[in-house]
């Protein structure tokens, strides 16, 4: 009977919106002395009222006092005791993300008229073209000459070109701090008459890099001093799907055109809008920040978005095994020592194929992830600090 109690307790602890609760009314020589010391706390105690400990185990205290307590800590530090959160569709709150200029976004990029996007097409140029103009009507800046940047790879005995569509918003004042967000524009172009759309892989990704850079642009035009003192760019990655050579590329010409500069973050958006069960994101890369349990609250604390920390484990054939730290564009910069997040759903049924197109995408949730990212763009510096 006790641990059925025990897992009561914790049941209630978790379903209830405790974030507000101070651990310091809880004093150590409270464990020693039972649970109706424990629970004389204000709010747990209106919380657990209606709760009855049956008689039989009321000598027992001292082992359910710690034990409840631990699980009081527990449900607060995973987050379960978080209210703010939610994997439910219709509770999402969106504050300024518009779903329907995302969903422009994600149909023009994943249209027949763009073919799929494959590297070193007339769909990719397309595609490459389009960023450029969205970048430019931003009155975002070119990194160089032009925000086309070009590079090579070497593919088994070929030589290839890509290129990355790359913008950038610099601080008001000179400074070698820089962020960055990525998304890679290619996918696998056509098979014969079929065409691979990659609307959620990745045109969802583009068009969230895209209102973010756009929301961005107004906050630093009526709000300047809200945001971090620091150097943004903007990357529309090429040749992702191939082998990350858009990646590799940008990182070693970040070494050698920015060798002062200071990354305080990486952010990489592959695959933000077709959610599965939990209806949640899925966020790697949490472990390289110490202070992460600090500001993950703040990703969410406005849309309620539902934000899982690795990504499910493979469950027979329907999911695919997936090594999620080499599986996109964060990886070259992981190998640099750049610090990352990764924002992306598991694989699913439309994954590399015909039908990820714009109707199978969920664009309120494309629009939520849209909003956390900017959250981390805008982090203060000492969160990164690791």
């Amino acid at each position: 009977m006790l641990p059925s109690l025990y897992q009561s307790i914790c049941l209630i602890l978790c379903s209830q919106n405790l974030s507000g609760i101070n651990l310091s009314g809880i004093s150590p020589s409270s464990i020693s002395l039972g649970p109706s010391t424990l629970f004389r706390h204000t709010r747990l105690s209106q919380r657990l009222a209606k709760f009855q400990i049956p008689r039989p185990i009321k000598h027992q205290s001292q082992r359910f006092s710690i034990f409840a307590l631990a699980c009081f800590v527990a449900a607060t530090l995973s987050g379960c005791a978080n209210s703010l959160e939610t994997c439910a569709r219709t509770e999402l709150k969106l504050t300024w993300a518009e779903p329907a200029e995302l969903q422009a976004t994600v149909t023009i990029l994943s249209s027949d008229e763009f073919e799929g996007r494959k590297t070193q097409t007339q769909g990719a140029a397309k595609s490459r073209d389009y960023i450029k103009q969205q970048f430019e009507s931003l009155n975002l800046q070119p990194w160089g000459a032009d925000f086309i940047v070009p590079f090579e790879y070497q593919t088994f005995f070929t030589q290839e070109t890509g290129a990355n569509v790359v913008a950038t918003a610099m601080a008001t004042e000179p400074t070698n701090r820089w962020r960055i967000i990525v998304a890679h524009y290619d996918h696998l172009g056509m098979s014969g008459s079929k065409i691979y759309h990659g609307a959620d892989d990745n045109a969802s990704g583009v068009a969230a890099m895209l209102a973010i850079a756009k929301h961005w642009q107004q906050q630093f035009a009526l709000q300047p001093n809200t945001l971090p003192k620091v150097n943004l760019m903007f990357v529309a990655t090429d040749a992702e799907e191939p082998g990350l050579y858009g990646s590799i590329a940008l990182v070693e010409q970040l070494k050698t055109r920015l060798p002062e500069a200071t990354f305080e973050l990486m952010i990489n958006l592959d695959m933000v809008s077709h959610p599965g069960r939990p209806y949640g994101i899925y966020l790697e890369g949490s472990r390289n920040f110490t202070q992460f349990n600090q500001f993950k609250s703040l990703l969410n604390q406005q849309n309620r978005l539902c934000i899982k920390l690795t990504h499910p484990k493979p469950v027979g054939r329907s999911i695919q095994s997936t090594d999620w730290l080499r599986a996109s564009d964060h990886y070259p910069f992981h190998k640099a020592n750049i610090p990352w997040l990764y924002f992306g759903v598991p694989t699913h049924p439309q994954y590399h194929t015909p039908e990820d197109t714009v109707a199978t995408i969920d664009i309120t949730f494309l629009a939520a992830v849209t909003e956390s990212a900017f959250e981390l763009l805008q982090l203060n510096a000492e969160y990164l600090k690791n």
